[in-house]
């Protein structure tokens, strides 16, 4: 009887301290993230235009047939988006803009074919809370903002990039 309480007793113990060294090489682990997310540097996209950044020059043409520059960006505050047919996060940052508008105003180019009918659905449900423009390739409007694919959201203030991103929320806040 005795030699089986001991036996149990030994079993406990092993246990015992099998339990708590887990727990410390849990305790470790934990510390080890914690470092990890104190020191992880925020990503964003390099290729995005950087804040502070001056708008280079540019002409566009709206799809109503007005002329669009640069110089319409050095007053205000204007939120620029590039939005391509087809692109998935063009669409949910589309619907965002829809379902609720930026409160500034929005200025809106659109890369595809003019006879695409996508392209042409895309512009046309922007175009009553924007101004739109269609993309040709080589256009000097992605040149002058530094467009870094599709979305890019650029909030210009007075002429320098305020904020810049792919999501409203990196560049409304």
């Amino acid at each position: 009887m005795v030699e089986t309480l001991v036996v149990g007793g030994v079993v406990l113990a092993v246990l015992v301290v099998a339990n708590l060294l887990l727990t410390l090489a849990l305790v470790g682990r934990l510390r080890a993230l914690q470092e990890m997310v104190a020191n992880q540097v925020v990503l964003r996209d390099p290729a995005l235009p950087q804040k502070g950044d001056t708008v280079g020059r540019f002409e566009a043409t709206t799809v109503e047939g007005e002329s669009f520059t640069d110089a319409a960006l050095r007053e205000g505050r204007t939120l620029v988006g590039f939005f391509a047919a087809g692109c998935r996060p063009c669409a949910s940052v589309r619907k965002q803009l829809l379902e609720s508008p930026p409160g500034v105003p929005l200025m809106a180019f659109i890369e595809g074919d003019p006879g695409d009918p996508d392209t042409v659905a895309l512009g046309a449900s922007l175009k009553h809370m924007a101004r739109v423009a269609l993309l040709s390739e080589g256009d000097s409007v992605t040149r002058a903002i530094k467009q870094a694919g599709y979305p890019t959201l650029v909030l210009v203030d007075e002429g320098v990039v305020a904020a810049s991103g792919h999501y409203l929320h990196e560049v409304l806040t």
